[in-house]
């Protein structure tokens, strides 16, 4: 079977798509021979931020020259972008030969896609001779199948309501849920600066000390430059002056340069691979900036999609509003989400930073219907367009009612991101094939 092929088998094994728990994933884990993906294993939970810290730690450690790995979930564009090693995204080739495996060795044990994902993932790495690998919890963690593997460095990068089915109604219960990363003896990080009592008695309880964001490390940003302090491994105070600012948010790569200051002797990060690292450092769907090609709308595509990253996505916003920023004109939100999602709370928490919203849907079974968000965002007060059938057409729609004082924002989903991102995609290559000469 090809890749294609494969996930559809995948998707298809399990009847629920989660399925929380380590007794069946352990026992199969057990079955391929598993051990540790790599001497030095950091696992990275939390509600937002998980990926741009596990990016911001991949680009400083690759920097300082160890071979790293990467686990992370959900891709984005191309499931291959789940699993990388040194860099590079796993072939089509190394994820079958994987999931073959798997799927031999696990005989009467249903896995979930999750499970699935994972399993390669620690495969592919072990068999990759790593220095370090960097594992970012899909759900919760406590239950995730990431938890198979026993950090050396644990990360709760913030805690927000989402997945409230799964890990609770309270950020107390969400917090407690995420903690479950943590290890006895071994370093505990919480990036976001209120922290849950709960999360910090579950670091109590294991026995593992815990770095908090505003107690123990912090940040201030200045025109041009920030600078971090925090606290080395042996309690010593540490400053980092003069960084350059990433894309990425500032408040993550606080957490990541504690994360750094608490290595492992052996493991040693001159200043010079931080700052090479973070020089200009962004990840694709994080407040990413784009050009319709077409129309020469400017266009930013985030993929947000509780309120908390709501919060955080206004922030930005209005900054770009501010004096010589660029931003003199409307804001234009296309947005299409899950159906679980707080849709109330996502508006609430962005409506003051937008002007008007373009209603979508996407083509997977979980998608809200777009009249159903329509309809809920109306009752809430926003100003709408649409309903759209296809998130290209609200997206069109935006472009096309938009000038060149406009921004149109994508968010609410990867999946919508996604789906623009592969629209403006083939509007360029249509273009390239149409230019004369071609």
């Amino acid at each position: 079977m090809n890749l294609s092929q494969w996930l559809d088998r995948i998707q298809a094994l399990h009847p629920n798509e989660i399925d929380l728990g380590l007794h069946r994933l352990r026992e199969v884990a057990q079955r391929l021979g598993l051990s540790r993906p790599a001497p030095l294993v950091i696992t990275v939970a939390g509600t937002n931020g998980k990926g741009s810290t596990v990016a911001m730690l991949d680009a400083i450690l690759s920097s300082a020259g160890y071979r790293t790995g990467t686990y992370t979930s959900p891709h984005l564009l191309k499931y291959n972008e789940r699993i990388r090693i040194v860099g590079q995204m796993a072939t089509d080739a190394q994820l079958c030969e994987s999931f073959a495996l798997i799927d031999q060795v696990r005989a009467e044990i249903t896995l979930t896609y999750f499970e699935f994902s994972t399993l390669a993932g620690l495969l592919l790495l072990e068999q990759a001779a790593l220095d370090v690998a960097i594992l970012e919890v899909g759900l919760g963690g406590r239950l995730d199948a990431v938890n198979l593997i026993d950090p050396d460095l644990a990360i709760v990068t913030s805690i927000g309501l989402d997945h409230q089915d799964w890990l609770g109604d309270t950020r107390e219960l969400i917090a407690a849920e995420k903690a479950g990363i943590f290890r006895a003896n071994v370093p505990a990080l919480c990036g976001d600066a209120d922290i849950p009592v709960s999360l910090a008695q579950y670091a109590e309880d294991s026995g593992c000390r815990l770095y908090a964001q505003e107690r123990d490390f912090g940040y201030t940003v200045g025109s041009t430059s920030w600078c971090w302090w925090g606290t080395g491994s042996k309690g010593e105070p540490r400053v980092l002056e003069d960084l350059p600012i990433p894309e990425l948010d500032v408040v993550n790569a606080s957490t990541v340069m504690q994360a750094i200051a608490l290595l492992p002797l052996s493991f040693s990060v001159p200043q010079t691979a931080i700052v090479t690292a973070l020089q200009g450092l962004g990840l694709q769907g994080r407040f990413q900036s784009l050009h319709d090609p077409v129309r020469g709308v400017s266009v930013r595509v985030d993929v947000a999609h509780n309120p908390h990253a709501a919060v955080l996505l206004a922030e930005k916003l209005k900054a770009m509003r501010g004096a010589g920023c660029g931003l003199t004109g409307r804001v234009r939100v296309v947005l299409a989400m899950m159906a679980d999602k707080d849709h109330i709370g996502f508006h609430g928490a962005l409506e003051s930073a937008v002007d008007i919203w373009y209603i979508a849907a996407f083509a997977q079974p979980r998608c809200l219907a777009a009249e159903a968000l329509h309809d809920k965002l109306l009752q809430a007060g926003a100003s709408l367009c649409g309903p759209f059938g296809t998130v290209a057409d609200a997206y069109v729609q935006a472009c096309a009612d938009s000038d060149k004082n406009d921004l149109v924002l994508v968010t609410g989903s990867f999946v919508t991101v996604a789906d623009v991102m592969q629209f403006i995609a083939e509007m360029e290559s249509n273009l390239t094939m149409a230019a004369p000469g071609r």
